[in-house]
């Protein structure tokens, strides 16, 4: 079994999101490994003196124990074409270092710079993040996603998303798109335009 991961957004050397980060790890080792022994992450994680202010990723490697924390900079990218792909065969139930399954669908889409996967025309996940899409009242997230992300996790407890069955038609009506995560937030928004098999962004980000 491929070792698991936690992404801790770390900005101004201090951690964000640990509970949901620790709900899930300890969720992940009890359902693969019969785990039940907690491990707080406030008490493993020291962050290092070259750490400055800003932005910067905290990866976290584990199995049956912490076998070891990263850290890097963090730099924001922004897609220009996302491809929609119907795979449902692609899943991705608990948050693995082996990715290959959406390298490889990158790979096969040169074209784009990110993918969401649909299972029956039903949307998912990005490759690297969940989607919300806002229809001009309420931000909405796909109710079926590939990863329960620690973003996604937090935003839905605030009742700040819904958590809805999104169709591939359904995009034509939507008016803005975020792509969320740990280390991205529901302020960085897209406008799009829906084509038969992809989104294109629009603006310079």
């Amino acid at each position: 079994m491929s070792l698991l991961f936690e992404t801790i957004r770390l900005q101004n050397r201090k951690l964000y999101n640990l509970a949901c980060h620790n709900q899930r790890m300890e969720q992940s080792r009890r359902d693969l490994l019969g785990i039940d022994e907690k491990i707080e992450l406030a008490e493993q994680i020291q962050i290092p003196d070259w750490v400055e202010e800003g932005m910067y990723r905290c990866r976290v490697s584990y199995k049956n124990e912490i076998e070891k924390i990263d850290f890097f900079e963090y730099r924001f990218s922004h897609p220009a074409i996302i491809q929609l792909i119907e795979n449902p065969g692609i899943t991705y139930p608990y948050k693995f270092e082996d990715r290959s399954q959406f390298q490889q669908v990158l790979s096969e889409n040169p074209g784009a710079n990110d993918a969401i996967i649909t299972h029956y025309g039903c949307l998912t996940d990005a490759t690297f993040a969940n989607v919300a899409f806002f229809d001009g009242k309420d931000w909405l997230t796909p109710d079926v996603p590939l990863l329960k992300g620690t973003k996604r996790q937090y935003l839905l407890e605030n009742k700040i998303l819904i958590a809805a069955s999104i169709k591939v038609e359904h995009l034509k009506g939507f008016r803005q798109l975020s792509l969320i995560n740990a280390m991205r937030d529901l302020n960085i928004v897209y406008d799009y335009t829906f084509h038969q098999n992809h989104l294109m962004i629009h603006g310079n980000y």
